[in-house]
C-alpha cells in the first residue's frame, strides 16, 4: 500500500521541524511526505528548500495563506494524484508517536468500506485533548486488528489532527472545501465521508500529541479580540452546512436570523470593550452565509 503524509504549516517553523522529525520516525513506510506551506514568512520557505531534491518530499508553497482548509484540500489532491492508496494528514503542531501510522493502517486496511481512521489525540500533559475528540462514537461498535493488539471504536466525525483517508473515499466524496479557509472544514468533510457510506474508526493505539497553547476552544464571549475574524469563518461555514441540510429556503433564512440573534446576545456579555468587532464579524458571516455555497472539487488518481 502506498501511503503519503500531508502536513499543513503556517509560520510555526519550530513545531514544523518537530512534526517532520516525528513523521520521518514512523515505523510504517511512507512513499512521500507532502508539506503545504501556506505562504509562511518566518523562515519556513528557506528551511523547506533543503528538501527540493529529496524524492521522499513534495513541498508545495501557496501564493497566499489559504488556511487549513485550502492547505488540506491541496495536500490531499496532490497525494491522490501521486498515486497514494491512503493519505495521512495533520497540522504542523501534531507530534505523532512512532507507531501512530502503523496502527491507523492496521485498522484502515481491514475493509474497503473504511473511509478514514483517526488517532487518539492527547495534549502535552498526556490527557485526552478535548478539542479533538471524535464525534458520534459508538462504543459498542468496535473492531480489532493485529491479533487484538490494536482496537478501534466507530465514529462519524473527527478533526484534521492525524486522520488517515482512503483514496476510495476521497474519490467518491471529493476534497475538503478549500473556501472554508478555517473552522468546520474537518467536521464537514469527515461527516461527508461517513454519509458517503463508509465506516470510520478512532484507533486507540495511534497516539499523537497536539501541541496547542491550551485545550479549550475560546467561545465568543471570552475569545481574545484577535480572534474576531475567525468567528466570521465559523459563522459563514456553519451557515453553509445549514443551507445544505435545509431544503426550504425560508426555513434556512430564519435559521440564519436566529443564529445571528443568539450570537449577538452572547457577544453582549463581553466585558472588554470589543463587542462591536465580534458583532461585525458574525453579521458579515451570516450575510455571506446566505449565498456561500462553494462547489465540491473531485479528483481522480492519474493512470
Amino acid at each position: 500500500m502506498k501511503v503519503n503524509s500531508v502536513i499543513v504549516t503556517y509560520n510555526r517553523l519550530a513545531l514544523l521541524k518537530e512534526c517532520l522529525a516525528a513523521v520521518e520516525a514512523q515505523t510504517y513506510p511512507q512513499h512521500r511526505i507532502i508539506v503545504v506551506d501556506n505562504c509562511s514568512t518566518d523562515g519556513t520557505q528557506e528551511f523547506l528548500a533543503r528538501f527540493a531534491a529529496d524524492p521522499r518530499y513534495l513541498v508545495v508553497r501557496t501564493e497566499r495563506n489559504v488556511g487549513g482548509a485550502g492547505g488540506f484540500s491541496r495536500g490531499i489532491k496532490e497525494s491522490v494524484l501521486d498515486g497514494a492508496d491512503y493519505t495521512w494528514i495533520m497540522d504542523d503542531d501534531t507530534i505523532p508517536a512512532p507507531g501512530a501510522l502503523q496502527a491507523l493502517m492496521d485498522v484502515a486496511t481491514l475493509s474497503d468500506d473504511i473511509g478514514f481512521a483517526c488517532s487518539r489525540v492527547e495534549w502535552t500533559d498526556g490527557t485526552l485533548h478535548p478539542r479533538n475528540a471524535p464525534g458520534g462514537q459508538k462504543p459498542a461498535d468496535r473492531i480489532e486488528a493485529r491479533g487484538g493488539s490494536v482496537t478501534a471504536t466507530r465514529c462519524e466525525v473527527c478533526t484534521f489532527v492525524s486522520v488517515l483517508f482512503s483514496t476510495r473515499a476521497v474519490c467518491k466524496v471529493g476534497l475538503p472545501i478549500k473556501e472554508f479557509f478555517i473552522w468546520f472544514d474537518d467536521i464537514e468533510y469527515t461527516l461527508r465521508v461517513t454519509r458517503g457510506g463508509f465506516s470510520n474508526y478512532c484507533v486507540e493505539q495511534s497516539v499523537v500529541v497536539h501541541k496547542t497553547p491550551d485545550v479549550f476552544n475560546p467561545d465568543i464571549e471570552h475569545a481574545p479580540p484577535s480572534m474576531a475574524q475567525r468567528f466570521y469563518y465559523q459563522t459563514r461555514n456553519t451557515c453553509y452546512f445549514k443551507h445544505r441540510e435545509t431544503s426550504n429556503w425560508l426555513v434556512f433564512r430564519l435559521s440564519v436570523w436566529n443564529k445571528l440573534r443568539i450570537l449577538k446576545r452572547r457577544i453582549k456579555r463581553r466585558k472588554d470593550g470589543h463587542q462591536q468587532e465580534f458583532i461585525d464579524a458574525v453579521e458579515k458571516g451570516c450575510r455571506d452565509g446566505l449565498t456561500f455555497y462553494p462547489e465540491i472539487e473531485y479528483v481522480r488518481p492519474q493512470k
